[in-house]
């Protein structure tokens, strides 16, 4: 089996299209399940660690995130498991290390590749509620918006790198720059809480784009297991950082 194959076919001519997609490569219409999205799950490990698995004839862990306990700020460094193994050592002189989901000031996160340059690959920004937001509204969702380049820099393709992703969401400038700009889909509030409608999949985020079309749905099943969906330009690295930041929280 190829380890970085994922999405079940949906019929006989999907199964011989069916292509292999890398964690840094952004999913096509063949990479996608039933659901429309490649489907995966993130494990909260313990000794915070955790772990992203494609659902492919049952779970291949493909992703290995390792918080930097020592570090002010939040840092997560991140492993290809489907190179380094589930079990082997997590250190950043590993070949398998691939870059690090840090937290820049309070609320604001960076995804940086493992390169000498440390290419951003995608940005997050959270918009806390306040307490007296909470007081009255019950328990708010938080909101979060992301910016992310259209295609991953390994695919090429001109526009593709800039390392000022978070001045391009906050100046709104992010059109001009070949990136992608998504937040969090508002809840209905309904019988006294906040709900989405998620299609049978356990949710409690979505992002979407302007226009209103989700590209990444992320939620609690238990206290150690959570669904995370994406399609494109969302990659497999992008999507398992996006969930990080909401345990940092």
């Amino acid at each position: 089996m190829d380890l970085a194959r994922i999405g079940h076919p949906r019929s006989p001519r999907d199964k011989e299209n069916n292509q292999s997609l890398h964690i840094f490569s952004v999913p096509t219409d063949a990479h996608y399940q039933a659901t429309g999205f490649v489907q995966t799950v993130v494990t909260r490990c313990g000794n915070n660690r955790y772990k992203l698995a494609f659902q492919v004839e049952g779970e291949t862990v493909a992703l290995i995130a390792q918080r930097k306990i020592t570090s002010m700020t939040s840092n997560y460094r991140i492993f290809d498991a489907l190179r380094g193994g589930e079990n082997s050592k997590l250190s950043k002189k590993a070949g398998h290390y691939i870059g690090k989901l840090r937290r820049d000031k309070v609320s604001c996160y960076t995804l940086y590749d493992s390169s000498r340059e440390k290419r951003q690959l995608a940005a997050f920004v959270y918009d806390i509620p306040s307490l007296v937001s909470q007081v009255k509204e019950g328990q708010p969702p938080r909101k979060m918006q992301a910016v992310i380049p259209k295609c991953s820099p390994q695919q090429g393709g001109e526009g593709q790198h800039s390392n000022r992703l978070m001045e391009h969401l906050h100046n709104g400038t992010w059109q001009h720059h070949n990136l992608v700009a998504v937040q969090t889909r508002p809840p209905s509030w309904n019988e006294g809480q906040y709900q989405l409608n998620f299609q049978g999949r356990v949710k409690n985020m979505q992002l979407e784009n302007q226009m209103g079309q989700t590209f990444l749905q992320f939620g609690k099943v238990d206290d150690a297991r959570f669904h995370l969906d994406f399609k494109a330009p969302f990659t497999a690295l992008s999507a398992f950082a996006a969930a990080l930041t909401q345990f940092d929280l």
